[in-house]
């Protein structure tokens, strides 16, 4: 199969699409992905190989399916420190919505602990005939859903040979109705907790329930992360603090606007910067100029270029969750019309009770152990992932 591989595809993917509605981040929808990119006289092969990747896996290799569990745990392992604001952020926003829930217990820490527990309990051969069994039925689930739908982006002098191409793999496809789609149950709680890993450094997270993408007051947050990252945050924690980088974000899939820092010598010092930011936001006199430049970084962010293709592929995936092209320019023109008072008036109705935030850090025990009054006092829960 990989040799398959090497000579038909540039590469082929497979990977989980959520997305949460515009409106309620409490309401989310999914989709199995899977794509491959190859040279435009490979289209047939191309198509082939991904009909038969998708209806002909086989999980019958125990031992193989073993080793690949464990290949996948020592890439995760080995992302704490490379990865570790991401993780703890993914952890500290993990009470916010469904799907910031589920991305902790499948991508974030939990499910770095989770996959631990996994990788060691294969060694008892009841245990790995039943994940290569669960992994059997979920495989049937996918490969027989009804509603598949296709995306094909190639020059026009070979779209229609692909799109035939892929037209016949689609009704070759056996097929039944889903009966149990997607669905998950709201959630909206506050989480803190301190994770212990194998970690020489400390990675911060503190996190607010805002709104989602579509909510009036989205581009405002949006602005206000760029703007306490460029007037307060950068300076702080990472030229004054001494940690490799530290800012705010956003995430309306969410309804989270989080803080966070990376690589991080201090704990304390950089909770404490995260509430006196808030305060600086809203206790300081700020030029224009400041938020002129906070609003250029996120709307350079928005409109970089990407291929082609790549525009192609992201405007699909928006158009699968119903996000439109009038939604962004919509979002884009909030952005731009942000003020000054906006982001006053955001900061005061979402960030200003910080008993209501959650919190995660990541450390290492003994930095865990001399700080324990301090994580006492937060009610920071202990987890270990040593």
């Amino acid at each position: 199969m990989q040799d398959r591989q090497s000579a038909t595809v540039g590469s082929i993917n497979a990977a989980t699409l959520t997305r949460s509605d515009r409106l309620d981040e409490q309401q989310c929808s999914a989709y199995f992905l899977l794509s491959s990119k190859a040279l435009a006289n490979r289209s047939n092969a191309q198509v082939g190989l991904m009909e038969d990747t998708l209806c002909g896996a086989r999980f019958d290799e125990g031992a193989r399916v073993k080793e690949l569990v464990n290949q996948i745990r020592a890439r995760r392992d080995q992302s704490i420190t490379g990865s570790g604001h991401s993780l703890a952020m993914t952890a500290a926003t993990a009470g916010m919505s469904p799907l910031a829930l589920r991305s902790h217990r499948q991508g974030g820490l939990e499910g770095i602990r989770r996959l631990r527990l996994l990788d060691d309990s294969l060694g008892n051969d009841s245990a790995l005939q039943r994940l290569l069994a669960e992994l059997a039925i979920l495989h049937q689930k996918i490969s027989d859903g009804s509603d598949f739908q296709a995306a094909v982006i190639a020059d026009p002098d070979h779209l229609i040979a692909a799109e035939t191409e892929a037209r016949k793999a689609l009704i070759a496809i056996p097929k039944q109705q889903i009966t149990e789609p997607f669905s998950a149950d709201p959630v909206r709680e506050m989480r803190r907790e301190c994770w212990v890993a194998n970690t020489q450094v400390n990675f911060c997270a503190k996190a607010y329930a805002t709104v989602p993408s579509g909510h009036p007051d989205a581009p405002a947050l949006t602005v206000l992360a760029a703007f306490l990252r460029n007037g307060f945050l950068h300076r702080a924690i990472r030229e004054q603090g001494g940690a490799y980088g530290g800012g705010a974000s956003q995430d309306g899939n969410i309804g989270a606007f989080r803080f966070f820092s990376y690589r991080d010598p201090r704990l304390e010092g950089t909770l404490g910067d995260f509430d006196q930011s808030i305060r600086w936001l809203l206790e300081t006199k700020h030029e224009p100029a400041a938020l002129e430049e906070a609003i250029l970084g996120v709307v350079g962010s928005m409109d970089k270029p990407g291929s082609p293709a790549g525009e192609a592929k992201k405007h699909f995936h928006e158009t699968l969750f119903n996000r439109t092209v009038e939604d962004r320019a919509t979002f884009r023109a909030g952005i731009i019309g942000t003020t000054l008072d906006d982001l006053r008036r955001v900061t005061e109705t979402y960030l200003a009770d910080s008993d209501a935030a959650s919190i995660a850090v990541i450390t290492n025990a003994k930095l865990a152990s001399d700080n324990k009054n301090l994580l006492n006092d937060l009610g920071l829960a202990r987890c270990e992932l040593l």
